[in-house]
């Protein structure tokens, strides 16, 4: 079997590519700031900044990548292993991604759960 086809590596590049686009989503609205909600005009402002941003093209090629390389994954390997695989890896790049880049930090809560999914 070729090993970079395999389904460990599909689904850990799976869980990557959709851990950094939600990195870049949220990284994007930090950035703008809170969205006032008191009409549609300043709601439709807020977006109208929010989608042009150059870096959100790569956040949705991520999105978009994600799930057809955890499909490729799902034909090798059997759905109550890959998805626990999947998602214990997006929760761990998540949490670095979180806690290193957009600072949330790393409170007690947030260690246990952790602990817990595995």
């Amino acid at each position: 079997m070729n090993k970079l086809l395999s389904p460990l590596v599909l689904i850990i590049m799976s869980a990557l590519l959709d851990s950094i686009a939600a990195f870049i989503v949220k990284n994007e609205f930090n950035k703008l700031g809170t969205m006032d909600h008191s009409s549609i005009g300043t709601m439709m402002s807020y977006l109208i900044s929010f989608f042009k941003s150059p870096i959100l093209i790569l956040g949705i090629i991520a999105f978009v990548s994600a799930p057809g390389l955890w499909f490729l994954a799902l034909n090798k390997i059997d759905l109550s292993i890959g998805y626990p695989v999947l998602v214990g890896f997006h929760l761990i790049f998540v949490f670095i991604f979180g806690n290193f880049f957009i600072n949330e930090g790393i409170i007690f809560n947030k260690i246990v759960c952790c602990f817990f999914v595995f």
